[in-house]
């Protein structure tokens, strides 16, 4: 007979007396080295050496032996001493499929941290109707089925200068690979000496990736959110070994069919035999809160050439180990291409701080000026537009200002470094104000978005049906060179000033369906929310132009703009002032397996839900992604029927100045 028996709370005392079986299990504790009064016991994850080695949990800064203790008791109710077989399995149960899905295989769970060591064996256990005390222990850990794809080399870190002139030699020397990046500077019009570079680098991370037989767990880091526990004990070990296939007592083989399976799924059903079952709900609650204390990591990969300017670095902003193993943070590169340059007029000024109005900027659309190409740029000089402020534990960001002639307008960003899979994104920040008091746009987009983890090895879900996915890079021009599998993905918040409604194309070409843009959206921003999804056709409903999508009693506006188009994308109106007049805002990404939520608001507690999709509609991420925070020089045509033309926006006169306060994932 099959005993399953639910705990909805941490630490109740089970019994099996309702069964007359030849054993029971009482009092299953999952983690009883901690206090027991707590329901669920939260822990931050710790930064020290996940860098390296991905998140422990519990680390040895949070136990004694960087362990979690678990133990119940066992009743031998037959009519001989006999010896038992138990195995503990873990869950993240906030960001799961259910047990069901086809998908549960993804669930992140795990057991002993060596895998192959099966179900443990008791010691003999009298059948004299006593309890005796089982006592055991177990971590989570990254990887925890060991999945060759992320295993790799133990080198950590940007790819060193000998690694790269090695990879140089290698291609110069080498007629085919030669003809090949040659081909690629074209097609991308770079200097070939750059693309060569770009390639060394891109290679030699590739060797490190697929160079080595290390368990690189940081690559399928621990989740956040909550965690149940399953305690599954059999008293007939051939029995054990008839029922329960190997790859459920050792998690990291595969099925038949090649697939792993998910020990919940497995033994949520009665498998025919003698054995108990405990399940411990939401006894333990993980969190993230990446630090600005440690200071930010200047990963030279990051520059599209092997020179930059270090003259701003500090002990808080530079590459050296310390703060390649230790910080949180690093600084972002925007991807640049000098070729592709804009138009924009030869003026500077303070449009933030009110030093140039709506009439001056409608009085340079009237002129017949000669404009300025110039790509939209970033830095050169590391840590000049990035400030740790360790002390108040926050980050300056600065747009820079155009001294003199040398017009430009220039990204700035920071990004984390340790990747995750789902989450509930907080960040509470003082963004920069995107309109001046008469309304005018200073040029800027506010965004705060999650990116994929660049790496082979971080591919997100096939897509399996039809078509495939199509790649970022597709423009709508030819054939589609669709894609079963990438490691493109992409979640949006940006904030900029473009119109609420969309051209009268998204709307089917009829007129009459578009609404009229709203008089008062004149001190309004738009706070867009998008998903990249590569217009992966698994979503069912996947739809072009405007839809709507449904969320518990409301609806939300989306938009794609072709059958082809990578992206769903909405609009928030909101003050630009709420905003950004005040020391803070709250902005929020909840990304979970099967929907994504957007929410802003003036307190955490206080947050309102601005924008929805889920995997009907959108094909959702399950890779491990970063977490990136940005203000940045958007273009008109991004937005089409934005009121205001980037060209005839003047150079920043004075640095536009954000700050991040605060980050959690939950």
């Amino acid at each position: 007979m099959r005993k399953l028996l639910i705990a909805s709370l941490l630490f109740l005392n089970f019994s099996c007396s309702i069964f007359e079986d030849s054993f029971n299990i009482s009092g299953f504790n999952p983690i009883s080295n901690f206090d027991s009064q707590k329901s669920p016991l939260t822990l931050s994850l710790d930064f020290s050496d996940a860098y390296e080695n991905g998140f422990v949990v519990p680390s040895i800064n949070q136990s004694n032996d960087g362990k979690f203790h678990f133990q119940f008791e066992i009743t031998n109710n037959s009519k001989m001493p006999k010896k038992f077989y138990y195995k503990i399995y873990y869950q993240n149960s906030s960001y799961k499929f259910d047990e069901s899905h086809p998908f549960s295989h993804e669930n992140f769970y795990g057991s002993w941290e060596d895998p192959s060591i099966t179900f443990k064996e008791t010691e003999l256990i009298p059948s004299d109707g006593s309890s005796y005390l089982i006592q055991d222990s177990f971590r989570i850990v990254g990887n925890p089925r060991n999945e060759q794809q992320f295993y790799g080399s133990k080198k950590i870190g940007p790819v060193s200068d000998k690694e790269i002139k090695n990879k140089i030699n290698a291609i110069k020397n080498n007629p085919d690979w030669l003809n090949a990046v040659t081909e690629k500077a074209l097609a991308n019009n770079i200097e070939l000496e750059t693309q060569i570079y770009k390639d060394a680098v891109y290679t030699a991370k590739q060797d490190r990736n697929f160079g080595g037989d290390i368990n690189n767990r940081w690559k399928r880091n621990v989740r956040v959110g909550n965690y149940e526990f399953l305690l599954v004990v059999f008293a007939d070990e051939n029995e054990l070994n008839k029922v329960v296939p190997n790859y459920i007592q050792n998690i990291s083989l595969k099925n038949k069919e090649s697939k792993y399976t998910n020990p919940f799924s497995f033994f949520s059903k009665d498998i025919g035999a003698e054995y108990s079952t405990i399940l411990s709900k939401n006894s333990l609650k993980l969190k993230a809160q990446p630090s600005f204390k440690n200071g930010v990591f200047i990963n030279k990969e990051s520059f599209f050439e092997p020179k930059y300017d270090t003259t701003h670095y500090s002990t808080k902003c530079n590459e050296n180990q310390l703060l390649l193993k230790n910080a949180h943070f690093e600084q972002f590169i925007s991807s640049f291409n000098p070729h592709f340059t804009f138009n924009n007029i030869p003026v500077t000024a303070d449009v933030t701080g009110n030093k140039y109005t709506r009439n001056d900027y409608y009085n340079s659309l009237k002129k017949e000026q000669k404009q300025i190409k110039t790509p939209i740029e970033v830095s050169h000089c590391p840590c000049k537009t990035v400030i740790p402020d360790s002390a108040n534990n926050k980050v300056t960001l600065l747009n820079p200002a155009v001294k003199d002639t040398n017009y430009k307008k220039e990204n700035v960003g920071i990004i984390t470094r340790h990747g995750l899979t789902y989450g509930k994104y907080s960040i509470k920040a003082k963004l920069p104000q995107l309109l001046n008091k008469d309304l005018l746009w200073n040029g800027l987009t506010n965004a705060i978005w999650l990116i994929y983890q660049n790496g082979e090895w971080n591919q997100r879900r096939p897509c399996s049906t039809k078509n495939g996915f199509v790649p970022k890079t597709y423009d709508g021009n030819g054939a589609i060179n669709y894609q079963r599998e990438t490691n493109y993905s992409e979640i949006d918040i940006e904030i900029v000033k473009s119109a609420r409604y969309w051209p009268v194309s998204s709307y089917g070409g009829d007129a009459s369906k578009k609404p009229n843009e709203p008089l008062s959206d004149s001190n309004k921003v738009m706070v867009t929310f998008t998903n990249w999804d590569l217009a992966c056709d698994d979503a069912q409903k996947l739809s072009h132009g405007v839809f709507k999508v449904p969320y518990q009693n409301n609806s939300f506006e989306l938009h794609r703009w072709d059958t082809w188009y990578q992206a769903v994308t909405g609009k928030y109106g909101a003050l630009n002032d709420e905003l950004f007049e005040n020391d803070y805002y709250w902005f929020q990404i909840e990304w979970k397996p099967e929907e994504i939520i957007w929410r802003i608001g003036p307190e955490k507690n206080q947050l309102t839900t601005i924008g929805y999709v889920n995997s009907d509609y959108s094909s959702i991420p399950n890779n491990q992604m970063l977490l990136v925070v940005t203000q940045e020089w958007h273009l008109k045509n991004w937005w089409p029927e934005a009121p205001f033309n980037q060209n005839y926006i003047p150079f920043p006169a004075e640095d536009i100045k954000g700050e991040v306060l605060e980050v959690f994932v939950e």
